[in-house]
């Protein structure tokens, strides 16, 4: 049994620091640690701790998730990505989430160490998302939060540790959707916008697992997360593994906030 929290760092590079501060100051980032490398001004925050590029396989040794924030604008801040991405996977972290800011037309090709050592890279700029860059980095943080931290987000469908880390272990590549929704039907229409994503729904069918993260204040509707969720029970690999938890979010209000990760 895998009774331990999920051990999960945010590292970003110093020209997105703006970007890790918001995450770190959110009410909700606890037992989250937050790092930031090379080049980091005077007056960060002190929840931020500033490391040098040597220490970085040190401080992400032990943790099972882990985020990189950056934006590869210049050549320094490529190779400091290229460095992190290597320390990621010679750590075998359990899962790992690039998200790329920017990208300057000069280093176009900077994000491919990324993509080679990291399940998940979602490069904000090419793929013309309408949230801020903070926006979404945060969603994904508190969609692996929510998972483990009963504190904050009380279970109705709990999920077992050791399934977690069966979940994020398993397979090679990994694909992340999000969707979020109110008024009528809002889980339906949430999940809905999760499995959307062509790399979700493509990938549905030979996962090797899927896991649905559900999140609703006390107008979350048990019968209308049934409803939601069997069509992509059924869409799944028969073969693989299927996992959903359902936690209430009072901070939401009438929103229902719906996370899948595929592992194929």
């Amino acid at each position: 049994m895998y009774d331990d929290k999920l051990r999960t760092a945010v590292v970003g590079t110093a020209n997105v620091l703006q970007s890790v501060t918001f995450i770190a100051e959110h009410e909700r980032s606890t037992h989250i640690k937050y790092f930031v490398i090379d080049d980091a001004p005077k007056n960060f925050p002190d929840k931020i701790k500033f490391i040098g590029r040597e220490k970085i396989s040190e401080v992400l040794r032990g943790f099972d998730v882990v985020f990189i924030l950056t934006a590869l604008t210049d050549e320094a801040t490529c190779k400091t990505a290229h460095l992190i991405a290597d320390c990621v996977k010679k750590e075998n972290i359990f899962l790992s989430v690039g998200i790329i800011q920017s990208v300057d037309k000069d280093f176009s090709d900077a994000p491919n160490c990324l993509e080679k050592n990291f399940g998940v890279v979602i490069n904000l700029e090419e793929q013309h998302f309408n949230q801020t860059v903070e926006d979404f980095s945060y969603q994904i943080v508190h969609g692996i939060h929510s998972i483990y931290d009963e504190e904050f987000y009380p279970y109705l469908m709990p999920v077992d540790g050791a399934d977690l880390v069966e979940l994020l272990t398993c397979g090679r590549k990994t694909f992340i959707g999000f969707g979020e929704a109110s008024g009528e039907n809002p889980t339906i229409a949430a999940v809905n916008a999760a499995i959307d994503s062509p790399f979700v729904k493509n990938n549905l069918q030979s996962a090797r697992s899927v896991f649905l993260n559900i999140l609703g204040d006390d107008s979350l509707l048990m019968l209308e997360v049934g409803e939601a969720t069997d069509p992509v029970y059924e869409a799944t690999n028969p073969d693989g593994k299927y996992y959903s938890v359902v936690n209430r979010d009072e901070a939401l209000g009438e929103k229902i906030f719906v996370m899948v990760i595929v592992r194929v």
